[in-house]
């Protein structure tokens, strides 16, 4: 049975690699007609029906850093004919093995999105002479430069943003935008990204994202990824990667996939760096740095950044509770200031054993001071009447670092690799809070002070094992096996007082005091198996975990809550097609989400009289079947993409709110029944004329609830749409200006609704001293379009009917002036390994081609 299913199947692959032939033949390539006539072209053989025992294999790289370009086209054409022959795409590692080539002689064509095209050759395949049906062209490096449009040559750079069948890459170094502020900043940029007022971010409109920094997740800034993201300059940013679907080989945490923000490395030998320094209208200051020293042996760096950022904004509030025997409202005004310094450094040392083996250690440190000033002016009707002032003045401090060290190694065939790292990582975040009421004039007697102080130790460290092992076949197929462990260790201990007024001291409050501990081992192992049919890419792959969770409230003394559980993630990935024309991709994987310790934590905290949150310890993990479909096609300086996915969740957590009968809101976790989010990404990325590029994307999706969370057979479907547009018009050679604008329409949510939200800026960017010295002017907001607002209702009494209602709006001062001042030092000669490896290269006939 099974083989008669594989034979079904090659059968299957067959014809669509023969039909895929068919369609790029004819939709690229037409035969040049004529030729010599007479006996010379009588007796030349038919190219089709000649034997196919021909092979060439490379790897294809970015001629200024040595990164392999994955899903580049490798074209064998005839070159009487111009018929292809064969071909296929580079894998994940840029490499391409294409076999059963017919004999002749014939043009070889490398070509991806965003690089010159290269034709070279011809090579003649034949098994006597000074001939050969072997070819090795070693190492190909394509050149970042031209795109063609109507027979005009675009002098251009390295694109903005490239889209493969596996991931999407956001070049953070060409965005003058993103230039003198943070990683945040950068990711406001990313197509599908969001990032809120409150600078948490999003992927496709889910929170639930797995953020790492140079493929490791990080416990530095005591398990909150956003404050340590506050902290990176986007300056030493090289690129943003994001995964929406990877596969068994990645850690399947994160619902909606991955985020991987990939540090600047120098790969140019000497000193070299570069050092930014600016100031913002508000306030905020920001210094950063790279400085790399590389030579053939090894190889050192360090990354600096310091920034002060200052934020000022606003909100309004009113909530209303119909209650069986009276109604009250609750009116709100706030205004707020916040801000700090933040430091961040990372240092590293590589040492390059021989041509085959690395080894490397680096550290990375963390440190930031946050304070805020809010001062909230509320109105309490019903029963009575009640006018105060709440003020909270809040600091905090959070402090980490973690230790990598890496060992690398290529063996005799330099596509067998063998990688893996250990890490540790400690991190600390310490705040406190002050809180007090003032009654307004009159109100004296109807408004008690309630000066309380709430206090927090956070803690977190963790280690981290990885071993990956990839194993070639003659075929240029791969297997790739891995193992990986992770043990965290978190502590959360809440620390509340009271003020009494007859002491003027503080004293203990113990309802809201609390130390929770919360421990995580991860094991798992993955095989992943992959390759190529022509122009068919194929991957499949599985990974196995188990988990040992433990909780622990030691205020109370309940003891332990633990929740082992083991789980099988399958993916699998299907592209055809090559970038010139029309690509399409399909993938599979199964995702988890796994509830953080401030979910899981029962203890109440509060932010104010009316308003606190509770954990919830029984919370499980949420999983999600992913699946994509995405198309894409390049013409004429242009990359179209469409694609569609469908996620289907079980157990889905979610945050809800409900209103207690005295009127106080709790807002706290629980998994839904179901979830199901489908969805709609359209780009177009490219050049217009010589001088401008565009990128441009949109979604549309629709969220399906179903729980009986919000009441009996609570079913609903919340549709929202995102549209984001970027420009980069190059006035002259020295000279660009950049344009950026988000539009979020308003949008449904499970008990509410969204008001729409958007957010613009701009920058116009000088280069002078052949672009050493660069001068930046960013304007924030120019058009005074940030903010957003949300409703939300429920039901207090379970009766089936809305008794509570709450309207929000949040404003924050985003309309800023930052100019940033960019010296480039160093040496322009590439050393790097890929380097070493090419020695000083030489020109291919037919094509400005880099190769052994």
């Amino acid at each position: 049975m099974k083989s008669q299913k594989r034979e079904l199947i090659v059968r299957f692959m067959r014809k669509i690699l023969f039909i895929s032939i068919l369609i790029i033949t004819s939709l690229c390539f037409a035969q040049h007609g004529g030729g010599r006539r007479g006996g010379m072209s009588q007796r030349q053989m038919d190219p089709t029906k000649v034997p196919k025992i021909g092979v060439v294999y490379g790897t294809v790289v970015d001629s200024a850093t040595g990164t392999p370009i994955p899903y580049a086209s490798v074209a064998i054409i005839n070159s009487r004919s111009s018929t292809i022959m064969t071909g296929g795409i580079t894998n994940q590692d840029g490499e391409f093995h294409i076999k059963e080539i017919a004999l002749g002689r014939h043009k070889i064509v490398v070509e991806y999105i965003g690089y010159k095209k290269q034709e070279f050759g011809p090579y003649t395949f034949m098994p006597f002479g000074n001939n050969q049906t072997e070819y090795n062209l070693e190492t190909i490096a394509l050149t970042q430069t031209a795109l063609q449009m109507a027979g005009v040559d675009v002098v251009g750079e390295r694109p903005l943003f490239v889209q493969t069948a596996e991931k999407r890459v956001f070049n953070v170094e060409r965005n003058s935008l993103t230039t003198g502020g943070t990683a945040i900043d950068a990711l406001r940029q990313v197509p599908g990204v969001e990032v809120d007022p409150d600078d948490n971010i999003s992927l496709r409109g889910s929170s639930r994202v797995n953020l790492m920094i140079d493929g490791k997740p990080s416990s530095i800034a005591g398990g909150d990824i956003k404050s340590l993201l506050q902290s990176v300059p986007a300056a030493n940013i090289a690129d943003i990667e994001v995964m929406t679907n990877p596969g068994a080989k990645y850690d399947p945490e994160g619902m909606a996939g991955i985020i991987n923000i990939v540090l600047k490395e120098n790969k140019f030998a000497g000193l070299n760096g570069n050092v930014n320094t600016g100031g913002d209208s508000q306030g905020g200051t920001n210094l950063s740095g790279q400085v790399n020293y590389r030579t053939i042996t090894f190889n050192s760096f360090i990354n600096l950044g310091l920034n002060d950022r200052k934020r000022i904004s606003s909100g309004d509030s009113y909530r209303e509770m119909n209650f069986p025997t009276f109604k009250n409202t609750l009116n709100q005004d706030s205004q707020s200031n916040s801000g700090g310094p933040n430091l961040f450094v990372k240092t590293g040392f590589e040492y390059f054993i021989d041509p085959t083996q690395s080894l490397a250690i680096s550290t990375t440190l963390s440190n930031g001071n946050r304070g805020n000033d809010n001062d909230t002016y509320t109105v309490d009707l019903g029963p009575g009447e009640k006018k105060y002032y709440r003020y909270t003045n809040s600091n905090s401090d959070r402090n980490g670092y973690d230790i990598n060290l890496n060992y690398d190694k290529k063996f005799k065939n330099p596509k067998q690799k063998l990688t893996s790292y250990v890490r540790y990582s400690d991190g600390l975040n310490d705040g406190e809070s002050e809180y007090y009421n003032e009654p307004d004039k009159g109100y004296e007697d109807y408004v008690n002070i309630n000066r309380y102080l709430n206090g927090q130790d956070g803690n977190s460290n963790s280690f981290d094992f990885k071993l990956d092992y990839i194993h070639p076949f003659d075929d240029d197929s791969k297997l790739e096996v891995g193992l990986s462990s992770k043990a965290t260790e978190r502590g959360d201990t809440q620390l509340s007082s009271l003020f009494d007024e007859t002491t003027k001291k503080f004293i203990s409050d113990r309802e809201f005091s609390n130390e929770f501990v919360y421990d995580e081992t991860i094991h798992a192992a993955y095989i992943q198996y992959g390759g190529s049919l022509g122009f068919i890419g194929y991957n499949a792959g599985g990974r196995y975990e188990t988990v040992e969770m433990m909780s622990d409230l030691k205020t109370d003394n309940l003891g332990k809550f633990e929740n082992p559980y083991s789980s099988f993630y399958p993916s699998l990935s299907i592209s055809f097609g090559a970038p010139q024309l029309l690509q399409i991709s399909a993938s599979y994987s199964k995702r988890v989400n796994r509830p953080r310790s401030r979910m899981l934590n029962p203890f109440s905290s509060r932010q104010d009289s009316k308003n606190i949150r509770v954990g919830n310890p029984f919370l499980k993990p949420e999983y999600t079947d992913s699946y994509e479909l995405n198309f894409g096609r390049y013409s004429k300086g242009i990359s179209l993409s469409l694609g569609a996915y469908y996620r289907h969740t079980t157990d889905k957590m979610e945050r809800y709110k409900k209103v207690r009968d005295d009127g106080v809101s709790v807002a706290t976790y629980a998994n839904l029944n179901d979830k199901k989010t489908k969805g709609i990404e359209y780009s177009a990325v490219g050049s217009l004329g010589q001088k401008l590029r565009i990128i441009f994307s949109g979604s549309v999706y629709w969220d399906e609830i179903n729980t009986e969370l919000f009441g009996a057979d609570y079913d609903r479907t919340a549709q929202g749409q995102r549209v984001r547009f970027t420009t980069m018009w190059n006035i002259n050679s020295s000279t660009e200006f950049m344009f950026f604008i988000f539009y979020m329409p308003p949008r449904d949510m499970a008990i509410g609704k969204m008001n729409a939200m958007s957010f613009s800026s701009m920058s116009i960017k000088k280069k002078l001293m052949d672009e050493r010295l660069n001068l930046t002017l960013n304007l924030g907001d120019p058009f005074g379009l940030s903010g957003f607002g949300f409703e939300s209702w429920g039901d207090i009494d379970d009766d089936g009917k809305r008794d509570w209602y709450q309207v929000s709006n949040r404003n924050w001062n985003s309309q800023t002036v930052r100019l940033t001042l960019e010296y480039r030092f160093g040496k322009m000669e590439d050393r790097s390994r890929f380097s070493r490896q090419r020695g000083e290269g030489m020109e291919m006939e037919g094509g400005d081609m880099e190769i052994d």
